[in-house]
């Protein structure tokens, strides 16, 4: 997985470069011009093509000047745009600018014209924590309506560097140079959005930075998936890849248990078993004939069955189309209360556990939980705006106090870990946003685990092919006529490409 900072550890880093590795302020700026004028050149090669970078006080309106000198030396027509005062200027961008004077490249303190091909904001980069609004906040909007391609250095202006916030006006990105390593408000929405394509340039601020104090955050991508694959064995039985049991589905509602079976076993487990409502008997049978299930009428037979098959399984899911009634109530308190397995809660699990989280606390097994908004809202009692205004926070948090892994579903899924630090998904599209989908993510989280995987792994993993599957559902049918069936059956195919893609990242 790749490491993802928050503008504070990226600071630090950035600090621990110059001061305990002796790099030069000048030099990391230098190299990070560098990453921008060469995304330039590598797209317009046109040297008539028509620049304008628009220039903060901070260090990112360094990186600005720098940029448009070393373009306007290769030969680019260059102009810049500087709307806040010389005396507000840290000393490396007042330098910057002195050079571009010393060049006699245009500076303008006002947007002189409206027909650019090229524009770069390099005007606040990560150390913005407050809305951006008056004056800038209405350039950014002008510049917005321009049509040329737009670059942000490091970060779109308006965007918080830490949770992808953008409380007020935004610069819309199409491409984003960021340096060292991607931001999380690169990643998560609305940030993403303006990010655009991300292009992490390397300027000389590596892990050796980190000097035993890394970064809280990682994200996972298909390009590093492929680490997170088990190991099948050539020597192996159905017993090798671990059993499955899945409590789900009421009456009439056999639907979410077929999904989550069946993405049991695409995620490899060996064998599934179903417990459900009698009602979905031969429905599941038909459809799923790979597949044991088991039914009860009663709160008792529920029980029973309860206690019969947990022995049988290495991992548990309970949630999916179950129902809040007496039954399901009874079923999910007898699973935390008597069992140490390994357990996904889901759907109307979350549901009843936000009723009496008692439940959560007390389990001693290993437990993911995978809430959307509003039923992580409803688990820490908090409004969808608060859970939604820091991913990373709410899903961290929770994790932390119940000591379960935390997979917050939304555009972007956040994974929290008990042990501290999370992880952020950028796989999948807005078409996954369809009944049964979150169904399949907790079957195939559940097949991940019975593997005798760790559970942050299982969930970083399943979800993130998860996504890769809406992707390829995507490009089959597009995003608006996608079902849960399309993700379902690219599941395999997900993994297939998964354990074909190069390892990219340790």
């Amino acid at each position: 997985m790749y490491e993802l900072v928050n503008s504070q550890e990226m600071k630090l880093y950035d600090k621990n470069t110059i001061e305990t590795f002796g790099v030069p302020s000048a030099v990391l700026m230098e190299r990070a011009s560098l990453a921008i004028a060469d995304a330039v050149a590598g797209r317009f090669r046109r040297k008539n093509t028509k620049i304008l970078i628009i220039c903060g006080s901070g260090n990112n309106g360094g990186d600005g000047f720098a940029a448009g000198r070393i373009l306007f030396l290769r030969g680019y027509s260059v102009e810049f745009l500087a709307p806040m005062q010389k005396d507000r200027m840290t000393e490396e961008t007042a330098l910057q600018r002195r050079i571009v004077e010393a060049y006699h490249i245009p500076v303008f303190s006002q947007l002189q014209g409206s027909s650019y091909d090229v524009i770069i904001d390099a005007l606040f980069g990560i150390g913005l924590s407050r809305p951006l609004e008056g004056a800038l906040g209405s350039l950014v909007h002008t510049l917005n309506e321009l049509k040329a391609y737009k670059i942000a250095a490091d970060i779109a202006s308006g965007i918080f560097a830490d949770t992808g916030e953008a409380p007020a006006t935004a610069f819309y990105a199409d491409l984003t140079v960021t340096f060292g390593f991607a931001k999380v408000g690169h990643l998560l929405y609305p940030g993403a959005e303006h990010t655009g394509e991300l292009i992490v340039a390397d300027i000389g601020i590596g892990r050796q930075s980190f000097l035993g104090k890394k970064p809280m955050g990682r994200y996972v991508s298909r390009e590093c998936v492929k680490e997170l694959l088990p190991m099948r064995k050539a020597y192996s039985n159905k017993g090798t890849y671990g059993r499955v049991l899945i409590i789900a589905g009421s009456k009439q509602m056999a639907g979410a248990a077929y999904f989550a079976a069946k993405a049991a076993y695409a995620a490899g487990c060996g064998l599934v078993r179903v417990l459900t409502a009698k009602e979905n008997r031969n429905v599941l049978s038909a459809q799923l004939p790979e597949a044991i299930v088991n039914v009860y009428q009663t709160e008792r037979e529920a029980a029973d069955a309860l206690e019969t098959y947990l022995p049988w399984a290495d991992a548990v899911l309970i949630g999916c189309g179950l129902s809040t009634d007496t039954v399901a109530r009874s079923l999910v308190s007898g699973l935390l209360s008597h069992s140490e397995k390994k357990v996904v809660l889901d759907a109307d699990a979350l549901n009843l556990l936000s009723e009496d989280m008692r439940l959560l606390e007390s389990f001693h097994g290993t437990c993911i939980v995978t809430p959307h908004l509003k039923e992580m809202s409803r688990l820490v009692h908090k409004t969808v705006e608060e859970v939604s205004k820091d991913l990373p926070k709410s899903a961290q948090s929770f994790a932390q106090r119940y000591q379960a892994v935390c997979a917050l579903k939304d555009a972007r899924t956040v994974i929290g870990l008990p042990e501290g630090g999370f992880i952020v998904n950028v796989t999948g599209n807005h078409g996954m946003a369809t009944g049964g989908s979150g169904d399949a993510l907790a079957g195939y989280l559940a097949g991940f685990l019975a593997q005798n995987m760790p559970a942050g792994q299982a969930a970083a993993l399943g979800v993130c092919l998860h996504g890769m599957a809406g992707d390829l559902a995507a490009e089959e049918k597009g995003a608006f006529g996608m079902t849960a069936s399309d993700i379902l059956n690219q599941l395999p195919y997900a993994a297939k490409r998964a354990s074909e893609t190069e390892q990219s990242s340790d």
